[in-house]
């Protein structure tokens, strides 16, 4: 009973802490590209031999995975810029 519990509860935080960290990144790419990048949608996958980001008719396009890395890259650097502030 406490490994499905376990499990559960592992799922849930995976899938909570992929959403926000796409949703991070989804935002802050084309704020900080000024829209010549865009994000991937979330429920597509990236076809087998494309890179972590390509080329179409909009611009360019990061996958979901680079997305989610520019999202953590975002919360950590809001955590270390916090603990930096607050630890003078």
């Amino acid at each position: 009973m406490e490994s499905i519990l376990e499990a559960i509860l592992r799922f849930l935080f995976e899938a909570v802490f992929q959403f926000i960290l796409y949703g991070t990144g989804w935002v802050l790419i084309p704020a900080l590209t000024l829209g010549l990048v865009h994000s991937e949608d979330f429920n597509s996958k990236a076809a087998p031999g494309r890179s972590y980001y390509w080329r179409d008719r909009k611009g360019i396009v990061l996958s979901t995975d680079m997305t989610m890395l520019v999202g953590l890259l975002f919360w950590v650097s809001v955590v270390v810029a916090a603990f930096t502030y607050f630890n003078r």
